[in-house]
């Protein structure tokens, strides 16, 4: 061996410094590298390539079918997880994804509580953390009590996370093809993961996106010169006019909507909301009843922005405004006209807010005045009966608009109990 080491020295040597010389640069472009690799790897199997994605699905499915699922024996041995002390509960019970979330958003929920206090009693066991899969298991006529859910969570989190595993790499090849962000939306919930849900969409998204452009580049229908902008407006009108089978409208607008009202916009930063939200507006269009809730949304997170900057106060005023359009909508066969009524109300109030951010409060009053003729529409008669909030809100602006205007008398006769 000795020997071996000393004939080879130089050759081991030579590697310990190229790698010593390599090495910082490697780790500080790793992510660069991995890509790179990832995308060779990719263009030798084909990309999208459904049958790698759906292979790797059958594989996270089969270890979540396993954890479902057992024999008599294994049932039998599972009626002793309710029954026996402590010291013996070892038996793991069968996967049920919407316990465990159950069990996540319980424990997140006492982040801040003492072990001791987070112990469930028999009747919280009995009544709430129950499942369809343990009720075969109950003798009849006798109480089954759920099992202690930090432990039940515990014993599957494993399985889960290697069947999500299976599921993030079968997004790499699945295209426009939504199954894969909805399998890791079913796991992801389970394993206290929920950032992992906006990552799928969003990749959904943005390789559908790239799967239609690439396909209108190769049957040169993109004319040159456009900018990402552009580029981006002729990929959305094709996918909604469907121009490619294997591209579905529905299943990349429902990606969208995911993104927006399933993960948290939390989760968002500001810049990602808003292209979301310009998105969607393209798709759904002025002449559809959703276009105005959406326009509201998107002027709601401009105003936002115009805390940290004020020129997006004046983009909120233009979105709102479009938004109280409510003629865009009243003639809908299936509209809720209270409703509607209530939401020009609120856009409009909303508008005047901004004004009175921008200091511009004189086109902040003409609004204001504008709505006290339709007061009505937010008292008993509307739709859920009196909005207090938007009418408390109503009031507020408009005393501290007369007020910022000088006209004091006329301010102190608002009265702050309405």
């Amino acid at each position: 061996m000795n020997q071996i080491f000393r004939e080879n020295l130089k050759y081991i040597l030579a590697v310990l410094i190229v790698w010593a010389i390599t090495f910082p640069w490697i780790l500080r472009n790793r992510d660069t590298i991995l890509a790179k690799i990832t995308l060779t790897y990719n263009s030798f199997f084909g990309y999208p390539n459904p049958r790698i994605a759906h292979g790797l699905i059958a594989k996270g499915d089969a270890i979540l079918d396993g954890r479902k699922e057992g024999g008599t024996n294994f049932l039998q041995n599972i009626s002793q997880f309710f029954t026996s002390d402590e010291n013996t509960k070892g038996t793991i019970l069968p996967l049920d994804l919407a316990l465990m979330e159950k069990s996540c958003l319980y424990f997140r929920s006492k982040e801040h509580v003492e072990d001791h206090f987070l112990e469930l009693t028999w009747r919280e066991k009995a009544s709430e953390w129950g499942s369809p899969l343990f009720q075969r298991m109950a003798p009849q006529g006798e109480l089954l009590l759920g099992p202690n859910p930090k432990d039940y969570w515990n014993s599957h989190i494993e399985a889960v996370l290697t069947a999500l595993d299976y599921y993030k790499r079968a997004l790499r090849f699945s295209g426009p093809e939504l199954i894969a962000p909805k399998k890791i939306e079913s796991v992801a919930w389970a394993s206290c993961r929920p950032s992992e849900i906006l990552l799928a969409y969003k990749t959904h998204m943005l390789e559908t996106e790239s799967y239609v452009l690439q396909k209108l580049t190769d049957l040169q229908k993109v004319p040159s010169g456009l900018s990402a902008v552009q580029k981006r407006s002729v990929v959305l009108s094709s996918i909604k006019r469907s121009d490619f089978s294997e591209v579905s409208a529905n299943d990349y607008l429902e990606s969208l909507l995911r993104q927006i009202l399933l993960t948290g916009m939390k989760n968002f930063s500001p810049r990602e909301m808003d292209d979301i939200y310009e998105r969607i507006l393209y798709f759904v269009g002025s002449d559809e009843k959703e276009y105005l809730k959406f326009k509201f949304r998107r002027a709601e997170l401009y105003y936002q922005l115009g805390k940290e900057d004020n020129s997006y106060y004046q983009k909120a005023t233009t979105e709102f405004k479009e938004a109280s359009n409510i003629q865009l909508a009243s003639e809908l066969e299936d509209i809720n006209l209270p409703a509607l009524l209530v939401h020009e109300f609120e856009a409009k109030l909303k508008q005047a807010d901004s004004y009175h951010k921008l200091k511009e409060n004189s086109k902040s009053l003409v609004i204001l005045d504008s709505l006290k003729s339709k007061l009505r529409n937010i008292d008993e008669r509307s739709v859920g009966g009196k909005k207090d909030d938007i009418l408390k809100a109503y009031h507020n602006l408009n005393r501290s608009v007369l007020r910022k205007l000088g006209r004091y008398e006329e301010a102190d006769e608002i009265p702050f109990n309405e």
